[in-house]
């Protein structure tokens, strides 16, 4: 799957949702609240629960004022038996004068032909005899309101139960989808990695579940490839091995006949110590490949290179010298382009003097010895460049080398902040190294 093609549209989706469900919610409460009110106005006009707690309070409230034998001026009492009365008012008055409400405070102003035209129809008047006077009261009873409260909280609880489900059934393919995706990576946890895991939709979801198989997949290679290197690694140390046991054996018996003088001439011992020599060489040869083998599949890894500062001039003249002194039977051409320009140069020694042994076995094997070795030495722009050609003798040269030992001196030159360059041209074998120089003043 592209990943420009996978929309990001998962909090999206999720704000519709939230709208979506709100606006469903907010409706079954406008629904559930217009016919609750109307079934109730209907039952209540109906009914006469209203008048029967009402006539009830009024004998409960004619009992009180006879057992605690109060007053008109009693207001405090009068006030903590409203208070435990609950959607009860409380009106007394005296000749058309309001002396006593419950919910206002009284007011002269306010008579009783006034006040019960705010007060419901079926409101009943009650003369009370209290203990200094005769007075009229009005209890008026609002016990609807009660059905009203509990009409209300059922259906705000109605819409929010409405509101998660709807949310719940817009989001339930994608809860379900990542329930499928959690058991499926259990599935890789179990080492099961060939299961595929599957991408659906095109938002931030499926991109997750895209990049988890992606991952599975680069796994799974890299799985492959390091048991193929093992193989490989063991095919070649069996190989080896048996190809050292060899040389190896022989060389030990060529010993053993020298150091017990089983020789019968000088020239016998002669023979020996000769046939010693190219075994041991044989043996080093060998052993060189195997190491040079396993620097190239160690090439992906990163090695710290413990370096040092030495004077290049000095360093160079003695690793070509250590060269040079074995190249037998060949011209070679130095010229050292950098005059008597002073420099510095940070290296790791042995793993460039493993470069330089790799080329100049390189230049003994392959070089045609009828023509010369040219090596030149530059500086330019801080930079030491050193350029080896050779002429290519006419052999088969994938006989002998598989090129191990160039591409490991690459990644040592490579290590070192440098480059490693080969060509051919017109049967010249070229070689360029480039590493960086500190110009001494």
């Amino acid at each position: 799957m592209n990943k420009v093609l996978i929309g990001k549209k998962l909090k999206i989706k999720l704000v519709l949702a939230i709208i979506l469900s709100l606006f469903i919610a907010v409706g079954t409460f406008i629904v559930l609240q217009v016919v609750g009110e109307t079934a109730l106005e209907s039952y209540l006009s109906k009914s006469t629960f209203s008048e029967n707690r009402q006539q009830d309070a009024l004998e409960r409230f004619q009992a009180m004022v006879s057992s605690e034998h109060l007053s008109t001026q009693d207001h405090q009492r009068l006030s903590e038996w409203i208070r435990g009365e609950r959607y009860l008012e409380l009106f007394m008055f005296e000749q058309d004068k309001l002396i006593y409400a419950s919910n206002i405070q009284a007011d002269s102003a306010i008579n009783e032909e006034l006040l019960t035209q705010f007060l419901p129809s079926r409101t009943p008047i009650t003369t009370v005899q209290f203990t200094d006077k005769t007075v009229q009261i009005y209890l008026v009873g609002f016990y609807e309101y009660q059905y009203y409260n509990l009409l209300l909280i059922l259906t705000v609880f109605a819409a929010l139960i409405t509101f998660i489900v709807a949310f719940l059934l817009m989001i339930n393919r994608k809860i379900s989808y990542i329930g499928k995706l959690e058991r499926e990576i259990k599935i890789l946890e179990g080492g099961n990695l060939d299961y595929k895991i599957t991408v659906s939709g095109k938002d931030e979801l499926s991109s997750l579940a895209w990049s988890i198989d992606e991952m599975r997949k680069s796994f799974v290679e890299r799985l492959g490839s390091e048991e193929r290197v093992r193989s490989a690694n063991r095919e070649l140390i069996t190989a080896i091995s048996h190809d050292l046991r060899t040389p190896l054996t022989i060389l030990l018996g060529y010993m053993d006949i020298i150091e017990l003088g089983k020789y019968k001439t000088q020239e016998d011992l002669h023979q020996y110590i000769h046939n010693s020599r190219e075994k041991a060489y044989q043996i080093k040869i060998l052993s060189d490949k195997l190491f040079e083998y396993f620097t190239v599949s160690s090439a992906s890894e990163e090695v710290d290179v413990e370096s040092e500062i030495y004077d290049g001039r000095e360093l160079l003249d003695q690793l070509l010298d250590e060269q040079l002194a074995l190249m037998e039977n060949f011209d070679v051409e130095l010229k050292q382009k950098y005059g008597e320009q002073a420099f510095l140069i940070e290296l790791n020694l042995v793993a460039i003097r493993r470069v330089f042994d790799n080329i100049f076995s390189n230049i003994k094997k392959y070089a045609d010895r009828s023509h010369p070795v040219d090596i030149d030495l530059s500086i330019e722009q801080h930079t030491l460049i050193m350029t080896v050609r050779n002429r290519i003798k006419p052999v088969d040269k994938t006989k002998d080398s598989n090129e191990i030992g160039l591409v490991s001196c690459q990644k040592i030159i490579e290590q070192h902040n440098g480059t490693l360059k080969i060509s051919e041209q017109e049967e010249t074998f070229i070689l360029q190294i480039e590493l960086p120089v500190i110009l001494s003043k």
